[in-house]
């Protein structure tokens, strides 16, 4: 199972306080800030993108992908244990020499979550979701958008950016895949708990990945339910699961098993959760 590890092709900040300036070439243009600085009036907000099928490097044809994680240089953390770094992906393209704060590209609000202690450190944030989508054609690659707390003073976070003179403290983007086959399925909305999603049959396949995303008030906890090749339903407790709202989650099982699904014991009062899944032959 290979690990292929990507360099940006852009990477770049704004700030609020500056909002039609682009920072691509200016002084401090080795770095990527987020977060609020004096006030939340003040605010940085990052951009990255990343190219899944470089010539000679890229993720090939007919791969799925295991996992992806988001790797940043933090060199800077005003507020440790309290300034937030959020990673979500961008739904509009952008330019890294032409982009400002005026003109920033819409970002969706579902993503990863962190608050990162002090600097310097790396600072990982899981990303597969986002990857799966971007590989698999469902949604556009115009990168990742990086945001912080922007509601309170000195919440600033500073990363290395691609202007940086040492390369090892550049962004990075690892993702871990193999070859085969993969057949998706579409989306299941659900509510409330205890709920079932649909079964999906195993037989002939190797692996079954599960994305959900929680759009309710709660937390929406589960594990994975599977057939076993005699016909006995049993709940996999090492899969357990906990997915606070308004976050995603991959869930991915191997065995040898008829058929799986997803078995939820807890999930918000309002709202729903919805749940795809792919299965995978080699």
């Amino acid at each position: 199972m290979p690990d292929t590890t990507f360099s940006p092709v852009q990477d770049v900040y704004i700030a609020s306080a500056y909002p039609d300036r682009n920072f691509f070439n200016r002084t401090q243009g080795d770095v990527l800030f987020v977060g609020s600085f004096t006030n939340e009036n003040d605010i940085y907000r990052s951009f990255l993108q990343f190219d899944l099928f470089t010539p000679y490097h890229g993720i090939p044809p007919n791969s799925s992908i295991e996992d992806a994680t988001l790797q940043l240089a933090m060199y800077r953390n005003d507020n440790p244990g309290v300034a937030e770094l959020r990673v979500t992906d961008v739904l509009e393209p952008w330019n890294q020499s032409t982009v400002t704060f005026n003109n920033q590209p819409a970002v969706s609000d579902i993503g990863s979550q962190g608050v990162p202690g002090p600097a310097p450190s790396t600072v990982s944030s899981i990303v597969t979701s986002i990857v799966i989508n971007w590989y698999n054609g469902s949604r556009p690659n115009n990168g990742f958008a990086l945001r912080g707390l922007e509601n309170a003073n000195n919440n600033i976070l500073g990363f290395r950016s691609t202007r940086f003179p040492d390369s090892r403290l550049w962004p990075s983007l690892t993702v871990r895949w193999y070859r085969g086959t993969t057949t998706f399925y579409p989306f299941e909305v659900l509510t409330g708990a205890p709920r079932q999603s649909s079964f999906i049959n195993m037989v002939g396949q190797e692996k079954i990945t599960f994305l959900v995303r929680n759009q309710t008030n709660g937390n929406l906890v589960g594990a994975v339910e599977v057939v076993q090749p005699v016909g006995v339903r049993v709940i996999d407790p090492s899969t357990a699961f906990t997915i606070p709202p308004q976050m995603e989650r991959v869930i991915t099982y191997s065995a040898a098993v008829r058929a799986a699904s997803l078995n939820f014991t807890s999930a918000g009062e309002q709202g729903s959760y919805l749940v795809s899944a792919a299965t995978h032959d080699e």
